[in-house]
C-alpha cells in the first residue's frame, strides 16, 4: 500500500526517522538555531549541515548567473531519516549561502524520501531529477521525478510526476540517482541499478525528446573486464566530457580490494573512453578509483559550466562521527575542476586557491626536518621536490602525539590515521591507504580544514580525501626527510 503524503505525514509524526521539515516543532527549531551556532569540528570551505545529516550532493549545475547546489539532507539527527534537498547557492563555488529545504518529501510518489538526482539546464529553466523512495512491507520501489528551479530560486515539483513510474522488468527497487544529458535532440537519463538475474549492479538508460516522457533503452555496456564489474550495486552515475574526452564517474558498492583499490565501504571509479548511446555501449580506454582516501563517494559533476568541468562529492558514508555529539554529521569536498592529462582524470581545487586569501604566508626549504607551529588547523601546504630522492614525511601532530601521517617513499604513497578511530564498525576496512604511482611525484597540495584534509598530488592526478576530528590542543606539522629529499615549502592560513 502507498500512502497520500498527507496521510504517511501524520501517520509518521511520531516516528522522528520519517518527519519532513515542515512537521518542526518550535522546540525542533530552538533545537537547531543551537546546532547551527557550534563550530566544534566545522570546516570554513567544506559544506556541512547547519543541522542533522548531510550526504550525496545533488542538483549541481550553473544557472541565472548563480551556482546552484542541493544535497541530500535530514534535518532532525544524523541518522539517515528522510531525505530532503537542501539548497545552496554561490557566486564563486566557495561561499556558499543556504536557502533551506526545496524539495521536502511530502507526496505518494516520493513518500519515504527524496532521494538523489541532478540537474540539466536548458532553455533557461533547470530541470531538477530526482529518485522518489517507496519502502514498502517488504520490498521497496522507486520513481524518477522532476521539480523545475525557477530564477526567484523557488522550486516547483512537477504537476505530472512522476515521470517514470516504478522499475523496469528486470531490476530490483534499488534503481535511482538519475543524471540526465543531451545528444543532439535527444535526452538520455542514467540510472544506477540492481538486475534481479544476478543481484549485480549496472547503469540503466532512458530516452526523451522533451523531458518529460520517457522510453526504456536498456543497460549501458561499459566494455571492460574489471573488479567493480562484481558489485552488487552501481549508484549515483555521470556522465560528461573533460578536454574533449567522454568521462564515466559511478559509485559501485560491494567490490572486494584489489592491491591498492577498493578499500573502503563503498567506492568510485571514473571510466575514460566514448560513449556510444544508439549502441548503448561505453568503450573504456583506461579506469581507475576517483580518490585514495578513506572518506569519498557518490561524486557530482557541474550541469552547464560557464567554465572547467568540476566535481563535488560527498566526505562520508561513516555512520557515526565525532561530530554527531554537537547535532550534525558529514561534509561535502571542495569542489574540485577536472581535467584529463596523459590519459589520467586530474581533479584540483582551483577556486580555493583564486578566491582564498592568505591570513599569513611563509616558505621556506627543507633538507632535514622541520617543525612549524600551527595558528589554525585551516591552511593550505604546498610542497615542491627539488631533484634528487623522494623519501619524506609530513605529520600534523597535536600536543598528545595524536598525528596524521603523510609518507612518502620514491613512488609509494601512504596516508596514516591510526590515532583517529570514528567508528569502531568500519574498522574492518583499516585505519591506512596506500598507493604506488606509475609517475615521479613532484608536487603534493595538503588542504586542511579543521576536520578535513584534502590530499593532490602532482595537481591532483591523484587525491587522498581524510576526516579527522582534533582534540583542542595545539597542533603543528612536523616535516622530515630520511636522504637527500629537498622540498620547497609553502604554507598558507586560509581565510573568508
Amino acid at each position: 500500500m502507498i500512502f497520500t503524503g498527507k496521510e504517511l505525514r501524520w501517520r509518521n509524526v511520531e516516528n522522528l526517522k520519517y518527519k519532513t521539515i515542515d512537521l518542526a516543532t518550535e522546540r525542533d527549531v530552538r533545537n537547531f538555531e543551537k546546532i547551527k551556532t557550534n563550530s566544534k569540528y566545522r570546516p570554513k570551505f567544506h559544506i556541512t549541515p547547519p543541522h542533522g545529516l548531510l550526504n550525496d550532493p545533488n542538483g549541481f549545475c550553473y544557472y541565472n548567473h548563480q551556482y546552484h547546489l542541493f544535497y541530500q539532507w535530514f534535518p532532525f539527527d544524523t541518522f539517515h531519516g528522510m531525505k530532503h534537498w537542501m539548497h545552496l547557492t554561490s557566486s564563486d563555488l566557495i561561499h556558499w549561502q543556504e536557502h533551506g529545504a526545496k524539495i521536502t518529501p511530502t507526496e505518494g510518489y516520493e513518500s519515504h524520501g527524496a532521494y538523489s538526482g541532478a540537474a540539466i539546464v536548458e532553455d533557461d529553466q533547470a530541470y531538477l531529477f530526482y529518485t522518489g523512495n517507496i519502502k514498502l512491507e517488504s520490498d521497496r520501489d522507486a520513481n524518477q521525478c522532476l521539480a523545475l528551479l525557477s530564477s526567484d530560486n523557488s522550486v516547483t515539483k512537477y504537476a505530472g510526476n512522476p515521470v517514470i513510474q516504478s522499475v523496469p522488468e528486470g531490476y530490483t527497487g534499488h534503481v535511482r540517482d538519475p543524471k540526465v544529458l543531451k545528444d543532439g535532440g535527444r535526452y538520455f537519463m542514467l540510472l544506477g541499478a540492481q538486475r534481479k538475474a544476478d543481484m549485480k549492479g549496472c547503469i540503466i538508460v532512458y530516452k526523451s525528446f522533451d523531458l518529460t516522457k520517457w522510453e526504456f533503452q536498456g543497460e549501458l555496456n561499459i566494455e571492460i573486464n574489471a573488479p567493480f564489474q562484481s558489485a552488487y550495486m552501481f549508484e549515483c552515475p555521470d556522465l560528461l566530457k573533460v578536454d574533449g574526452q567522454d568521462v564515466l564517474i559511478f559509485s559501485p558498492q560491494g567490490v572486494e580490494p584489489q592491491e591498492f583499490r577498493f578499500h573502503n565501504k563503498f567506492n568510485v571509479v571514473y571510466c575514460l573512453g566514448a560513449v556510444d548511446f544508439d549502441n548503448l555501449s561505453f568503450k573504456v580506454e583506461h579506469w581507475d578509483e576517483l580518490d585514495r582516501g578513506f572518506d569519498f563517494y557518490a561524486p557530482q559533476t557541474l550541469a552547464n559550466s560557464p567554465d572547467k568541468p568540476t566535481l563535488i562529492a560527498w566526505a562520508g558514508t561513516d555512520e557515526e562521527l565525532p561530530s554527531m555529539d554537537y547535532g550534525w554529521i558529514h561534509c561535502l569536498t571542495l569542489p574540485r575542476s577536472l581535467s584529463v592529462k596523459q590519459q589520467r582524470l586530474h581533479q584540483y581545487p582551483e577556486k580555493l586557491f583564486e578566491k582564498v586569501l592568505a591570513v599569513q604566508s611563509e616558505s621556506l626549504q627543507l633538507n632535514g626536518e622541520q617543525s612549524i607551529h600551527l595558528d589554525s588547523l585551516s591552511f593550505a601546504l604546498n610542497l615542491e621536490l627539488e631533484q634528487g630522492g623522494c623519501n619524506f614525511e609530513v605529520a600534523l601532530v597535536n600536543e598528545n602525539n595524536r598525528s596524521v601521517n603523510l609518507v612518502v617513499n620514491d613512488n609509494h604513497i601512504s596516508l596514516f590515521r591510526t590515532n583517529y578511530e570514528h567508528h569502531a564498525e568500519d574498522w574492518c576496512f583499516g585505519s591506512t591507504r596506500e598507493l604506488e604511482t606509475d609517475y615521479d611525484i613532484n608536487t603534493i597540495s595538503l588542504i586542511c580544514d579543521e576536520s578535513i584534509i584534502e590530499i593532490y598530488i602532482n595537481d591532483g592526478r591523484d587525491v587522498f580525501t581524510c576526516l579527522f576530528f582534533p582534540q583542542d590542543v595545539e597542533h603543528r606539522l612536523h616535516i622530515s626527510s630520511t636522504d637527500n629529499t629537498k622540498l620547497n615549502i609553502n604554507l598558507q592560513y586560509l581565510t573568508k
